[in-house]
């Protein structure tokens, strides 16, 4: 019986592979070509990375699992219902557009709502609170049964469920579906290039061993291992569970809590919504909404991100300093269960930062389109560790047929993992599109954004805190990319026509969704990095809190000095320097312990958070001054306390 499911398994992983393979080479095409363009591209891919979904969960025994073989006929079924619903839909593209535009047949109905509901059901195995939300707006849609303001007379059957598939400006195979499988597709392709290759183990490996000589410099491995991981992830909680599981046993080993552990990879983990050139799924969304090219969204976001990172790196050593011996020898990265890096990690390492660094320069230098820099950059890359894969096997490992096949190996993990990620993405997407027209089709974004004008009448600044408030709300059990999508459609019209750069509505929303990541009590990270350390999740959630006090930082941060996002250049850099101060200054006041006097301690730390709180809320030339200050009264400290060491 084992062998029989094993040989089923086998079989299943061997299909998933070549429909992957046929997803990757589909999209290689597209983007080369563009044929079609990417709305028929969506009708096409989003029901066919539903199939990928059910392979991989069939594959894994994930389907359903208490029903046994019955998951075969019930996968079938979906598969054949997925085809069917794009076929039919893609057939009749021209005349869906066209000629029966607002005055669909019972097939449009029939093979949209197939769509609809299939991604429904993904969203219900996947991400139950956005199942569950949508549910809501659909019946609130129908029906119309919220109070006050938000009471309507309800909405035909026929006219939502058409605003959710074949009317195409709304619903499964709108714009943000088509944004998973065009722009951010290419970018995934460089992303799993890495990760097929083992580029991962070695970042982590190959920093680990460089700050190995200080035992209180080693928790930075987290903080520097998270921030380049982050500039190809995107995501806190996969940089978690990467970074996460090499990084939190090693500080547990050499004497830190596991609490304090874990919350200093959640707090470096979040970055990777931050860090460019690859940033979070909401970067790419906020381009979108703002009609520029991703690399203006990167070139705003490299400030904030080195902000934050700093940040979280005083707070960690400063952290360090109480619970890490001031002496140790030379560690032993055997002992303390860390692997030295061999000759083909530091290899790695560097093809995958001179990928980093050729990506740039070619959306900043010579201004390519996003996605063809990403695809000249995954082809090099993917050159460059294919050929010395195979040097370095010829040379120091099993001769040329071993590294034949460690190429093949990685290559078939970089296919799946370029199958999984975007099918998975692209059904996020398609699902959060479902939400969005959901919510333009019942005006709540309107009605909500009207409520928020009359509690905050003109004044900005509480119309900003109201939006902060909104944000977090939301995000409770929500990825970051709803609550960006969610606060963006609701503060910004109000925002912008209150005179704020566009820019600054944007990165205010897109940092609140960076936030509701490690927001109490629903943080993904912090229940990530808490389950490797065995820590106690609301205590990680908490600490975490405050090491990542930059992120509540930055949030009013570009509201009250907009400099670091509306236009690279000296301007954004100065200014950033000086909110730099701001943010080191208050992580010095949390966590330093600067005299053994606890009242002078105290009084002295009292001083530096009142001075960088004063130098974040003043403008133009008091900011300069009181952040000046602080940098200088902040950088003295964190000296003093190295050379204490």
């Amino acid at each position: 019986m084992g062998s029989g499911i094993d040989s089923h398994g086998r079989v299943l992983g061997r299909i998933y592979i070549v429909v992957s393979l046929i997803f990757l080479a589909s999209l290689i095409y597209y983007y080369y070509t563009g044929v079609g363009g990417p709305l028929r591209l969506a009708i096409v891919m989003v029901p066919y990375a539903f199939i990928l979904h059910v392979l991989d969960s069939l594959r894994r025994n994930q389907l359903y699992p208490r029903l046994g073989r019955l998951n075969y006929p019930i996968a079938v079924a979906y598969i054949v219902l997925a085809l069917s619903s794009s076929i039919y839909i893609y057939t009749e593209f021209n005349n869906l557009v066209g000629v029966r535009f607002g005055s669909y047949n019972i097939y449009d109905i029939i093979f949209g709502t197939i769509a609809f509901l299939l991604v429904l059901e993904y969203s219900r195995r996947r991400h139950l609170a956005l199942f569950i939300l949508n549910i809501f707006l659909f019946l609130y849609a129908l029906y119309g049964f919220l109070p006050g303001p938000f009471q309507h007379p309800g909405l035909p059957l026929s006219r939502v469920l058409t605003s959710m598939s074949v009317e195409f400006e709304t619903g499964v195979f709108e714009r943000l579906s088509q944004l998973a499988l065009t722009v951010i597709g290419a970018f995934i392709v460089f992303i799993s290039i890495a990760q097929g290759f083992g580029v991962v183990d070695s970042i982590v490996r190959t920093i680990t061993s460089r700050v190995s000589r200080s035992i209180r410099a080693l928790p930075q491995a987290s903080v520097l291992g998270s921030m380049a991981i982050a500039s190809v992830s995107g995501s806190g909680a996969a940089n978690a569970a990467t970074t996460g599981s090499i990084t939190i046993p090693t500080m547990k080993r050499i004497g830190m809590p596991p609490k304090v552990a874990a919350a200093i990879e959640t707090a470096a983990s979040i970055g990777g919504q931050l860090m460019p050139p690859i940033m979070g799924i909401s970067a790419f969304v906020m381009a979108d909404f703002l009609g520029v090219s991703y690399f203006d969204v990167v070139a705003r976001g490299y400030m904030p991100a080195l902000i934050y990172y700093i940040g979280v790196a005083v707070a960690v050593y400063i952290i360090a300093q109480r619970y890490l011996p001031r002496r140790f020898s030379s560690l032993d990265l055997e002992k303390i269960g860390v692997k030295p890096p061999a000759i083909d990690d530091y290899f790695r390492f560097t093809v995958f930062f001179t990928g980093i660094v050729m990506l740039i320069i070619l959306m900043g230098y010579y201004y390519l389109a996003p996605t063809y820099a990403a695809l000249i950059t995954s082809w090099i890359t993917l050159t460059l560790l294919a050929s010395g894969t195979l040097y370095l096997a010829a040379r120091y490992g099993g001769g040329v047929v071993d590294g034949l096949k460690r190429i093949y190996s990685s290559l078939l993990k970089t296919v799946e993992q370029f199958a999984s990620f975007i099918s998975d993405l692209t059904l996020l997407l398609a699902t959060l599109g479902i939400m969005t027209g959901l919510l333009a089709i019942t005006g709540i974004p309107t009605k909500i954004g009207f409520m928020m004008l009359g509690l905050g009448g003109e004044n900005i600044y509480l119309l900003a805190i109201l939006g902060f408030l909104f944000g977090y709300i939301v995000g409770l059990g929500l990825p970051p990319v709803v609550t960006y999508i969610l606060t963006a459609i609701v503060i910004a019209p109000y925002f912008i026509e209150a005179g704020i750069n566009p820019w600054v509505v944007h990165f205010y929303a897109f940092l609140i969704g960076v936030f509701s990541e490690l927001s109490p009590p629903t943080s993904v990270t912090a229940a990530v990095a808490s389950k490797i350390a065995g820590a106690p999740f609301t205590r990680t959630m908490l600490v975490s809190i405050k090491f990542a006090i930059p992120l509540l930082i930055l949030i009013p941060g570009v509201f009250m000095h907009p400099e670091i996002v509306v236009e690279p250049g000296i301007d954004q850099v100065v200014n950033g320097i000086l909110l730099l101060g701001v943010v080191t200054s208050i992580a010095v006041a949390l966590g330093a312990n600067i005299h053994r006097s606890i009242y002078i301690d105290a009084a002295l730390r009292a001083s530096i958070m009142i001075l960088g709180l004063a130098a974040l809320v003043s403008r133009e030339q008091a900011f300069t001054i009181l952040g000046s200050v602080a940098l200088a009264i902040s950088l003295s400290i964190t000296i003093y306390m190295l050379r204490r060491r």
